[in-house]
């Protein structure tokens, strides 16, 4: 038996380029199916995939072909194409080579996104005023990522960029497949459970609705709707929305965006510090030069009224006060012992003491009340005479008028 040639690589792949082409029913396909993974190039051409439930097929539809469509492709939507099988021999992948492209609806994926999405903001799982709004500090950040990839070390290289102060739990979860739902849910309620970080973030990289589709999971959204701790999505591109997106306190673009937003939270509170201090320096050194401005006024006054001085010179003048105040004092007392003299002198006089002791009586009632007059006496009324020595007792036998 002959031995085979030997043929390199790009050989068996031009061959196998040239065995689809050269086939005629390969030349004019017509295929239905759900686009997937739909990107459109700097150069015009558009790049997805085709699929159904079990396979997909790799598509290219270059940029004049493009051109002529009248929709925008997205993700989910079910389309007919119109194209040619062929291999790209760089890689050895066989693809369809795509000329006409029309939009059949949308794809069951799709539909399911949908759905879910109608039912959940039914529940009210998408209310602004249910959501919980960041702290104004973040010092601790959860991540429940794939701890591999390109989403992940973004993410942490931004946090420590812009706050390196910044500490960052890793929670590894797969974030693609039928457990990753699960292993999201698994550490969102890890993380509040140890209330141990002060806001969580959830994600991964881009990708198809296929590979994104465990943030569409119905139990995720409960979960992180129940969550007391603030979660941020951050699923896909910027323009990739999840159920997840929906439901979290706050959707990010991208994960390098919820990084951004975390840190850049902290950092602005940080600015904010450095304001208020700032301006209490300013206020306190304002207050201390008002207060020496004020102390050094004062100390001219001072100097200026002599206060000291005063105060002496008031010493001075109490002295003389209270000098003329005693002298006055004793001449009122020496005036007043005088009249007091007078008077004792005046009463002395009136004293019906001295009357008494030059024989004469006073003559009263019984009740001490003194008689000057006869009139109003009657007989046999009883009288006291007052000597100078005593008392008598008379009633009187006749009264005789002058």
């Amino acid at each position: 038996m002959a031995n085979p040639r030997i043929l390199s690589v790009s050989e068996v792949n031009q061959f196998l380029k040239t065995l689809l082409e050269s086939n005629s029913l390969l030349k004019n396909l017509m295929i239905q199916g759900e686009l997937s993974n739909v990107k459109r190039a700097a150069s015009g051409h558009l790049y997805f995939s085709l699929k159904d439930t079990a396979s997909k097929i790799d598509c290219v539809m270059f940029k004049n072909a493009a051109m002529g469509i009248k929709f925008i492709p997205k993700e989910g939507m079910k389309v007919t194409l119109r194209g040619s099988l062929g291999v790209y021999p760089p890689s050895g992948q066989y693809q369809i080579t795509v000329r006409s492209l029309e939009p059949q609806g949308q794809g069951d994926l799709y539909q399911a996104y949908l759905a879910l999405k109608d039912e959940l903001s039914e529940r009210g799982y998408f209310d602004p005023d249910k959501k919980k709004k960041l702290p104004k500090t973040v010092s601790r950040v959860g991540l429940v990522t794939s701890p591999t990839g390109a989403a992940v070390s973004d993410m942490i290289t931004i946090i420590k960029r812009r706050n390196p102060l910044m500490d960052i739990v890793l929670y590894p979860s797969l974030v693609q497949g039928d457990a990753a739902a699960e292993n999201i849910s698994a550490g969102i309620r890890a993380f509040n459970v140890l209330k141990s970080v002060d806001v969580i973030i959830i994600g991964r990289g881009g990708g198809s609705i296929e590979d994104l589709w465990a943030f569409n999971d119905k139990n995720l959204a409960k979960v992180i709707f129940d969550s007391e701790l603030p979660i941020i999505s951050a699923v896909g591109h910027e323009i990739d929305f999840t159920i997840a997106d929906f439901v979290a306190d706050i959707r990010a673009p991208t994960p390098s965006g919820a990084a951004e937003l975390v840190a850049e939270e902290t950092l602005a509170f940080i600015n904010r510090l450095d304001q208020v201090k700032n301006r209490l320096m300013q206020s306190m050194n304002g207050q201390i030069r008002k207060n020496w401005e004020t102390l050094f006024q004062l100390k001219k006054d001072l100097m200026r009224f002599r206060p000291r001085e005063r105060v002496e010179e008031m010493r001075l003048n109490l002295d003389v006060l209270q000098e003329r105040l005693l002298r006055s004092i004793k001449s009122m007392i020496k005036e007043n012992r005088q009249q007091i003299k007078h008077l004792e002198a005046r009463l002395e006089a009136v004293n019906p003491e001295n009357v008494l002791n030059r024989g004469y009586v006073l003559v009263t009632d019984k009740n001490g009340i003194p008689i000057g007059t006869v009139k109003g006496l009657n007989q046999g009324q009883e009288l006291k005479l007052r000597f100078k020595d005593g008392e008598s007792l008379v009633r009187i036998e006749s009264i005789k008028e002058n």
